[in-house]
């Protein structure tokens, strides 16, 4: 099977007269008739476009690879988007799909903080310098303005975290439960989209001292029982 059949199946495929697909392309039916007969072919751009509206992979609309892997289209790792061979980045999120998205974190403040204490929190890591904050800091009355960012959720407050680092801010808040660690690869993921990904600390936890003492004598009861047994 030749680029231009491929080309006219997907179409087919997808539900699409040459007329529909020349308008999400934006060319002219005759345009894609001529793709679909062999007299031309699409520009790259063009079939990258025609791989995300028929949810296709490049591999096999430019090389008809029939493998299983082929037959999947690619996704961007952020926001989803179909993607393909073509992309250096997601043409709906921008997101690099040279590199793996990077592990870092962002905090969330999903609940509005008034208590005196919080806003203190925020005044004291701020002034610190360590972490930079997602809004601009002003010269002058810090401690006003920061109680004024604590009374506008939902918002981020920061971002390109480690989990440690966004843990460890997270803590330093009287209220705690009002912030959310969210999972952040993009170091700028969409508000809505962050709060779908908050981080989940594993329930499974280590054995207490007197689980562990119970398990070591029921190992030795049951070696003892082997050994009377066999003698």
């Amino acid at each position: 099977m030749e680029l231009k059949e491929r080309i006219a199946l997907a179409r087919k495929q997808a539900g699409l007269s040459q007329e529909q697909l020349g308008e999400k392309l934006g060319v002219s039916r005759q345009a894609v008739s001529k793709w679909e007969s062999g007299q031309n072919n699409p520009d790259v751009a063009y079939l990258a476009e025609m791989c995300r509206v028929f949810g296709v992979s490049s591999d096999w609309l430019l090389l008809g690879k029939e493998t299983d892997d082929a037959s999947i289209p690619a996704r961007c790792p952020d926001c989803q988007t179909i993607i393909t061979g073509l992309d250096n980045f997601c043409p709906n999120c921008g997101c690099s799909l040279q590199a793996p998205p990077k592990i870092q974190y962002a905090l969330v403040l999903k609940s509005i903080l008034s208590a005196p204490e919080d806003n203190l929190a925020l005044y004291q890591i701020c002034g610190e310098g360590i972490y930079k904050p997602t809004f601009s800091l002003p010269e002058q009355d810090l401690l006003k303005y920061t109680h004024q960012i604590l009374c506008q959720a939902l918002r981020v407050l920061f971002r390109g975290l480690t989990l440690d680092q966004a843990r460890a801010l997270q803590s330093r808040f009287p209220h705690p439960d009002s912030l959310l660690v969210c999972f952040d690869p993009t170091g700028k993921t969409s508000l809505p989209r962050l709060m779908d990904r908050p981080y989940k600390p594993t329930d499974r936890q280590g054995l207490s001292f007197w689980t562990t003492v119970g398990a070591v004598i029921l190992g030795v009861i049951c070696a003892l029982l082997i050994l009377l047994i066999l003698f």
